[in-house]
């Protein structure tokens, strides 16, 4: 079975670019639909750290592109989040691309998740794969949820 390089998911979200932007860049907010943001230096090359409930150890990211109220970029190594054994340094990272664009009823946004395809054979490319499909669509759900003021389940 031949797996795609990357995942893209497109959402349109009825509020304001500036009010999607600042919950997708800001850890506060980032923390409400997506993981625990335990530390953010917010510049390109800047270190991410999450973490989530049910995996309390840090898990790291580098941020790559910065477009203000357009574009959010960064790599991680998103096998790790399901096996903490994992680092960065082992594993190569996919880039996470998250744009931003005015919709007449809102915001589109558009995520994509590229980089499976230089995953090493150690990492089941297609576990990774299907996780964070199913993964990303949980997480936008969620930040609908979060910008309709909804709780985040």
């Amino acid at each position: 079975m031949t797996l795609s390089d990357r995942i893209e998911r497109t959402m349109l979200l009825p509020v304001p670019r500036e009010r999607v932007w600042d919950a997708v860049t800001k850890p506060e907010q980032l923390a409400r639909w997506f993981g625990v943001v335990r530390a953010m230096d917010f510049r390109v090359g800047g270190a991410i750290q999450l973490s989530w409930e049910n995996k309390p150890c840090p898990y790291p990211g580098v941020i790559e592109a910065i477009e203000p109220v357009r574009r959010f970029a960064f790599r991680w190594p998103s096998y790790a989040v399901a096996h903490p054994e994992i680092t960065f340094d082992i594993v190569p990272s996919t880039l996470v691309d998250i744009t931003l664009e005015e919709h007449a009823e809102g915001t589109l946004l558009t995520l994509v998740e590229s980089g499976f395809a230089s995953q090493p054979l150690a990492v089941p490319a297609e576990e990774l794969y299907r996780g964070n499909q199913d993964g990303w669509q949980e997480c936008l759900n969620g930040l609908r949820a979060y910008l309709q003021h909804q709780e985040v389940v």
